[in-house]
């Protein structure tokens, strides 16, 4: 069995290939437009929906109409017709309908194959060699490498296969839940609390200056796009200290732990907005305005899918329960009663235990984990 993981580093271009790096982006995204383009008018004046195998084909003939498409990696452009493609399967699963690609979003191309890592170089296509930081060694066989422009810089990300074999941790019997929250971000069924990762909120009244300040600047002057990079820089900033401390605790969790529980959270649906409509206007708007932050600042989802794929990566289980009236339930007796939980503290009402109520709830969501796993075990 293979595993797939990506690696992240830093590249350190000269003044030159960031030059070009920038113009294969500019291209890559009027690619992405014309093949956009080309799909909505052939469906709306003929009825007729392009493959992305028809628009691939048409590449050639592109690149001898405009000669400076040319200059791009075939394969990268092929890249962008299969990103467009993805943006569609998205939309007939649901989603919204693909947007044109802007200037201030699109930042990327990808290289299918044909990169090498030599030292501290990596060789790309057409490119050449850059030096890039090479901050940890690089396992596996390189599948494919994007190639992004951040506020701070460009980054590699290599996607390499690894040997299942080589990334099984010991084996460990020990059993957690855990209770995702505001008040503290993680609380298990053995007693740990974390602080909750609110890195937004930290930030909060300097992103409002900065937002402030950009207000203020003509739109696509250059004024405005230098504020708009510092703004672009203070979102990397919170980006990656809540990414670091999610990092950190998923991997102590999955160390420690064969088995986690965690709740099937809806993130969807907790974070809708209570506006309603101008007919059926919504009750506390601003307190749920607050709280929707609050949940999507903690990063709830993003948490829940570390724990995923490194449970994947070291053999151990993540068990995701239903949470409803898990916080209500009293984990020593079964009492479900809403008056049992008082903010921060549990007390039942019916057998008198006393817990933390985020610990009392953890509780419970590992005992729903154990009770599925010996439904299936019965099935089996």
């Amino acid at each position: 069995m293979e595993i797939v993981k990506t690696y992240k580093y830093k590249l350190r271009p000269t003044a030159k290939q960031g030059a070009i790096i920038d113009q294969w982006i500019h291209t890559c995204r009027a690619v992405y437009n014309i093949a956009l383009e080309t799909k909505i008018h052939s469906w709306q004046v003929y009825n007729f929906s392009y493959s992305k195998f028809d628009l691939i084909k048409q590449l050639p003939e592109l690149k001898r109409d405009f000669p400076w498409i040319g200059q791009v990696h075939s394969q990268s452009l092929q890249d962008v017709i299969e990103r467009m493609d993805l943006a569609y399967q998205f939309f007939f699963k649901g989603g919204g309908f693909p947007k044109w690609a802007a200037r201030e979003r699109y930042r990327s191309f990808a290289f299918k194959q044909g990169v090498h890592i030599e030292g501290r170089f990596v060789r790309l296509p057409k490119l050449g060699r850059i030096k890039f930081f090479k901050s940890r060694q690089i396992e596996g066989e390189i599948k494919r490498t994007m190639i992004i422009r951040e506020a701070d810089g460009y980054y590699a990300c290599f996607t390499c296969k690894l040997d299942h074999e080589n990334q099984v941790v010991p084996t460990c019997r020990k059993q957690v839940g855990l209770d995702l929250g505001v008040a503290h971000f993680v609380a298990s069924s053995d007693g740990l609390l974390s602080d909750p990762h609110q890195q937004l909120k930290a930030q909060l009244r300097k992103l409002r200056i900065e937002q402030r300040s950009l207000a203020r600047k003509k739109k696509f002057g250059r004024n405005w796009r230098k504020q708009k990079e510092r703004i672009n820089k203070l979102h990397q900033k919170i980006r990656r200290k809540r990414s670091d401390q999610q990092h950190k605790l998923s991997t102590m969790l999955i160390n420690e732990y064969g088995r986690i529980a965690v709740e099937d959270l809806r993130l969807r649906n907790m974070t809708r907005s209570a506006k309603g409509t101008i007919a059926e206007p919504g009750n506390q708007v601003k307190a749920k305005s607050g709280l929707n932050r609050s949940i999507l600042d903690a990063g709830m989802g993003s948490f829940v899918n570390m724990l995923e794929y490194k449970a994947d990566w070291y053999g151990r289980e993540l068990v995701k329960v239903d949470p409803k009236y898990s916080s209500q339930k009293c984990s020593k007796c079964g009492e479900i009663d809403k008056a049992n939980r008082k903010r921060g503290k549990f007390f039942c009402t019916s057998c008198g235990h006393d817990d933390h109520a985020d610990v009392n709830a953890a509780k419970n969501i590992l005992a729903r984990a154990m009770a599925s796993g010996s439904k299936r075990k019965a099935l089996a």
